[in-house]
């Protein structure tokens, strides 16, 4: 108990606390990835890295603001290369994208010390070491590309130009002061960057003004340097600095010569920074005015790239980051939001669950009292009745309304999780030595919190095995043909009241012959089988526990559990997994799910006197027995149905028990055609009862796990129904008539 670590921070606060660390190092991590496909000169940058620094200041200040100094020592060494970033005197490379993502891994790892209060064993210092590393070598060739010494105008000269070896040098406003006599030994002002113009642009687009600030210490001063420090902390409590001369890592290696000069964004008076400065000792001069461009400035600024000139049109560039998005960036922007702990929204929506059970139970009641007193629907409306319908419709308007809005409140953008997914396409990719580009679409589009939150593992391993399995090496792409960049896209969208998730690649495709050899030579099948078995037959092996087409387990596949984890979690979800794959072309996995697991829309049947609920995600149509010819292949009953053999299934059958009542003699036998991925299947019922919205409950863990029952519902009249599990019962069916010799016939 003694190691525990001790952070300034409430059990209430934790929540807090991590929401914000969680948004801010994905803002972090996607950004920087965005940075290393696209640079800095790339429509977009300036703003991605504004956005990226600004995370990272804010977690420097909640990791202080907590005690957690080692949190925030790194994220303002961070900050500082991501400042260097946006001033032009850092350039991104790999190895830079390299050691920034493994300080977001290392912040990760601190956020999770605050979690458990116990110590992670990160040693920040390495880290922190290298990043300075990578400022201090950009500060020295910053340093060696300086030409020499400027000649000194008297003060209050304002020509635009100085003569600096030939050369003119335009970085001095037009109302700059330098001290007399001051020289700056190849380390002084230079003309601005393209990126440190358009910084500005940024500040004063945003209503800040950007102030001249110049500072001289005395030359009897005790620490020039302390001094001149004292002075940029001071201005920096007041606005970000844009541009700085000497820069922070020349003045802590003490390379000035006692003068700073700085441009300074900022919404307070010149006045107010005037007097900031004033109180610093040993300070000899201050010159504090509104910054004004030079000449040449001012032509940069109407050279600025494209980019600039979008941006002023209210125009957003495409995000660079490695891949291809459509609508992330604006999602939600604009609404008033408030956070709410996912508990909460559960209890919410079970307590709408119940209102949907007793208005259903009340129109019932309403019908009933109808009946009973023989009342038309048209006397219906007078007296005592006729408020019950006033008040049964609105309630049920009400309910419609409130579990509309409940539902659209547990709903989120897919982007949430996919924004995931870019670095994990990236660190495999560098492990497998490839190429490989992510393009992703449909960012916007939104499910169940649920949901997302249980896809995402299926999606890690269709990605990894995209790049692992699919994606070729650059040379064996380029002796094909194809470009040395393979690419994945990932994709989501509303279809007929499903969310459709694609992973697609334009690799290698599957090997269909390489499939069957490796399960004969796994004992899953004959050689004499495994040349029966059709395409479809072939790609559906690959889900198989242990089935795993690579020859040498790597810590990214190999095991065989990958695929076998996305058809066992999408069937957890009630949804399918469809594969298409040409050889050498690609493949492409769709995974199709419901928009919600709370409130289903089913097809209620009915079994004796028992009620079964079909999600109508699965169904097709419903058709009646009596109108189809039933025939039989190896014991299987099947009706021809569109073009193509459609095998039956007894519901009767599979849920037989004792208490099953007979059927009624009324009852016209239905068949209702339902199907999973590409496998279709006819369920025979004693009655269709109609369209019903349900509430999904949970089983027991008394009950456990029921093969072809998925949960039950609470009917209006209060009785339990279940939930038939589509992809369980079809998977039940096929493994019991496989084992008798009879065949599951496949489209």
């Amino acid at each position: 108990m003694d190691d525990l670590l001790v952070f300034e921070l409430e059990d209430d606060e934790l929540d807090l606390f991590l929401q914000d660390v969680n948004e801010h190092l994905q803002v972090m991590e996607t950004g920087i990835l965005a940075l290393e496909q696209g640079g800095l000169k790339q429509a977009g940058a300036l703003e991605r890295l504004n956005a990226i620094f600004r995370a990272a200041h804010t977690l420097k200040a909640v990791g202080a603001t907590v005690g957690h100094h080692r949190m925030a020592d790194l994220t303002h060494t961070m900050e500082t290369l991501f400042d260097g970033m946006r001033k032009g005197t850092l350039t991104v490379n790999q190895a830079v994208v390299d050691d920034l993502l493994a300080a977001v891994d290392a912040l990760k790892a601190l956020r999770d010390e605050v979690v458990t209060r116990e110590p992670s064993g990160m040693d920040v210092a390495p880290l922190i070491a290298w990043l300075n590393s990578f400022i201090e070598q950009a500060a020295s060739d910053e340093s060696a590309t300086m030409t020499k010494p400027l000649p000194v105008k008297e003060r209050g000269e304002t020509s635009t130009e100085l003569e600096k070896g030939g050369v003119k040098s335009s970085l001095l406003p037009t109302a700059s002061v330098i001290p007399q006599n001051m020289q700056f030994s190849g380390m002084g002002p230079r003309q601005l960057t393209l990126e440190q113009v358009g910084h500005i642009q940024d500040y004063r687009e945003t209503g800040y003004t950007i102030l001249n600030v110049e500072v001289t210490v005395a030359p009897d001063a005790f620490a020039p340097t302390a001094r001149l420090m004292q002075a940029v902390m001071a201005v920096m409590e007041e606005g970000e600095v844009v541009v700085q001369y000497p820069s922070q890592a020349d003045l802590a290696a003490e390379r000035h010569e006692g003068y700073l000069w700085l441009l300074l964004a900022t919404q307070v008076d010149f006045e107010e920074i005037e007097t900031l400065l004033a109180e610093i000792s040993d300070i000899d001069e201050i010159c504090v005015s509104p910054y004004r461009a030079t000449r040449e400035q001012v032509e940069l600024e109407s050279m600025m790239p494209e980019m600039y000139a979008e941006r002023a049109e209210g125009k957003e560039g495409r995000p660079a980051l490695g891949i291809e998005q459509t609508g992330a960036e604006g999602i939600r922007a604009g609404q008033d939001t408030v956070r709410i702990s996912v508990e909460r929204l559960d209890t919410l929506m079970n307590l709408v669950g119940e209102l949907v059970t007793d208005r259903t139970r009340m129109l019932q009641i309403q019908e009933m009292l109808r009946i009973q007193y023989n009342l038309g629907r048209n006397r219906q409306r007078d007296g005592v009745f006729g408020a019950l319908d006033e008040l049964s419709t609105h309630f049920e308007r009400v309910v419609d309304q409130l579990q509309h809005e409940v539902m659209q409140a547990r709903m989120l953008p897919i982007a949430t999780l996919f924004q995931k997914f870019p670095r994990l396409v990236r660190d495999v990719a560098r492990a497998a030595d490839k190429q490989v580009n992510l393009v992703i679409r449909g960012e916007t589009t939104e499910l169940d919190r649920s949901i997302i939150e249980a896809v995402g593992d299926p999606l890690i391993h269709l990605l990894r095995n995209a790049v692992d399995h699919g994606i070729e090496s650059p040379r064996e792409r380029m002796s094909v043909g194809k470009p040395p960049t393979g690419t994945v896209r990932l994709m989501a969208a509303h279809e007929e009241g499903h969310i459709v998730v694609t992973v697609q690649d334009d690799g290698r495709g599957i090997n269909r012959e390489r499939v069957r050899e490796v399960a004969v030579n796994r004992g899953m099948m004959t050689v004499a089988e495994a040349a029966q078995l059709d395409d479809s037959q072939v790609i559906a092996l690959l889900f198989q526990p242990t089935m795993s087409t690579k020859e040498v387990v790597t810590g990214v596949s190999g095991r065989g559990v990958g695929l076998d984890v996305v058809r066992t979690n999408v069937k957890r979800l009630g949804g399918s997994v469809t594969v298409d794959s040409v050889q050498g072309k690609g493949t492409t996995f769709r995974i199709t799910l419901p928009l919600t697991l709370a409130i289903l829309q089913t097809m209620l049947v009915e079994l004796g006197e028992d009620i079964y609920a079909i999600p109508l995600t699965g169904v097709i149509e419903s058709l009646y027995l009596d109108d189809w010819v039933l025939n039989s292949v190896k014991r299987t009953p099947i009706i021809h149905w569109r073009n193509q053999v459609l095998p039956l299934l007894y519901l009767r059958q599979f849920f037989a028990h004792p208490r099953l009542a007979a059927p009624a003699q009324d009852t016209k036998t239905a068949i209702v055609v339902v199907s999973w991925g590409r496998l279709r299947a006819g369920l025979i019922v004693d009655k269709l009862i109609g369209k019903q919205e349900i509430v999904v409950k949970s089983l027991s863990t008394v009950v456990g796990n029921i093969p072809g029952v998925s949960g039950c519902t609470i009917l209006g009249d209060g009785r339990v129904a279940l939930i038939v599990d589509i992809p369980g019962l079809i998977n039940a069916v096929m493994r019991v008539r496989q084992q008798e010799g009879s065949v599951w016939m496949n489209n």
